[in-house]
């Protein structure tokens, strides 16, 4: 690695290191205000990180370049003269000795960077506070986003046999849940957004038809609840179970159990002339235990990547949830084209996220804006491609979670489904172990979790 990059790396971890003393308790006690109270931070010897970084400084400095053999020796013996007698910027910038007491503007403005830009969490609690921690089995500081985030991923994954297990309603019911539940969201205003407000508003004739499903949503709940270290939320609950489904029923529709394909489109297991795959066979363990089921799962993969919930389109998880009605503020079945379109404009969506969503927005919405001429050639394109397998699924995949990211999702909790592990303080999902492991990963889960349906299509 050149010297320039690591005196760059030398100056980066000096200043995340230097630039504060985060904790209160080590701080001395002239600092502590009249209450008792310690700053968060106080300044450290600057003349100290003067010198750090002027030695570090001298290291990043371009090496002078040979000289050429062609040209005047004259010419280059007075250019190094003029040059002598005139110092550069970074000459003058280093020419002030720190261990004397000065301190020039250039390390001043290094440490003072260094100081803003250096967030005080990064030094974590004391070793007393991390102790304590430990004992009562808490967090002693906040766990870092990407293992939050990884530990919620584990749980959605922990959660979706599960779903597949109680919940029959299809998978197009449960998108058009997903959808009536975030259609309440105003971009300008905040409100809104997909929070498990649909509980409440089955009464509304427009939502009578969503019953059965949130019944059988509650049965998959209890079982979550009971099993897992932290119970599900409504709001997460509804917007993972569309994902959870359509990926199940995109294998069976893969493998022939329904028409939804050609049997030219379908997975030949073995003989061409065989059209279909043992769908039974590839939801048991172990999985891939055959040639034909390997090969099947490779192409299932690559015609449908970029879908699955915890390896493509990422289900958000953390919301709050509502605990009342929220207001009707989405079009009702009859509406026209543009209050169609002005609904998701309100809610900052495309269009074409409107067209591939409109056949499970309500009975009406698809025949409405496939009469748009704006909306027309969108649905054309969607229909010259829906032959294939994945070419209509992915962007109803990813026009829906761009409807379930609005509103709650934007101030979900990164930590809610998160289990703070004691002996190392990693982030991990509060799941049970399984198989006697502890489940730190996606993978993992996908190679020894299911319950009784595995999670190795997400």
């Amino acid at each position: 690695m050149p010297s320039r990059t690591l005196a760059k790396i030398f100056i980066v971890m000096l200043l995340c290191r230097c630039s504060f003393v985060p904790i209160a308790s080590r701080a001395p006690a002239h600092t502590r205000t009249h209450a008792g109270h310690v700053p968060l931070a106080v300044p450290v010897d600057m003349s100290a990180i003067a010198a750090s970084a002027a030695s570090a400084a001298r290291l990043a400095a371009p090496r002078a370049p040979a000289q050429r053999r062609s040209g005047s020796a004259v010419t280059r013996r007075a250019f190094s003269q003029s040059t002598a007698a005139r110092p550069s910027v970074r000459a003058k910038a280093l020419s002030v000795d720190p261990e004397e007491g000065g301190l020039n503007r250039r390390d001043a403005l290094i440490a003072l960077v260094g100081a803003v830009a250096t967030p005080a969490l990064l030094y974590g609690a004391t070793d007393s506070e991390r102790e304590e921690a430990r004992e009562a089995g808490v967090a002693a500081e906040p766990v870092a986003l990407a293992g939050a985030l990884r530990a919620q991923t584990v749980y959605a994954g922990f959660c979706i046999p599960i779903i597949e297990k109680n919940v029959t309603a299809s998978y197009e019911t449960l998108i058009s849940l997903a959808i009536r539940d975030a259609g309440s969201y105003d971009a300008v205003s905040g409100t809104g957004g997909l929070n498990g407000s649909v509980r409440f508003e089955l009464d509304r004739p427009e939502n009578k038809r969503f019953a059965d499903a949130v019944t059988q949503l509650e049965a998959a709940k209890r079982e979550i609840d009971a099993k897992a270290g932290a119970p599900i939320g409504w709001a997460d609950l509804i917007a993972l179970a569309p994902f959870a489904t359509a990926r199940y029923q995109f294998l069976r529709d893969y493998c022939g159990v329904t028409p939804r394909y050609e049997p030219r489109w379908q997975y030949k297991a073995g003989d061409i002339n065989i059209v279909g795959c043992d769908m039974e066979d590839m939801l048991r363990a172990p999985y891939g235990h055959s040639a034909e089921q390997i090969e099947a799962t490779s192409w299932f993969r690559q015609s449908f990547a970029g879908v699955g919930p915890l390896t493509g389109q990422r289900v958000h998880m953390g919301r709050a949830d509502a605990t009342a009605a929220d207001s009707v503020s989405y079009p009702l079945p009859g509406a026209s084209a543009q209050e169609y379109k002005a609904w998701f404009k309100r809610m900052r969506l495309s269009l074409p996220a409107l067209v591939n969503l409109a056949p499970y927005v309500d009975e009406t919405c698809e025949a409405t804006l496939r009469a748009d001429p704006e909306c027309a050639m969108l649905f054309a394109e969607i229909d010259n491609k829906s032959y294939a397998p994945g070419y209509k699924e992915k962007p109803l995949i990813k026009a829906l979670r761009e409807m379930t990211l609005r509103g709650p999702a934007e101030s979900a909790d990164a930590n809610r489904y998160v289990a703070v592990e004691k002996s190392s303080g990693a982030a991990l999902a509060a799941i049970p172990k399984i198989n006697g492991k502890t489940i730190k990963n996606v993978k993992t889960l996908m190679d020894e979790y299911h319950d009784p349906f595995p999670v190795w299509i997400m």
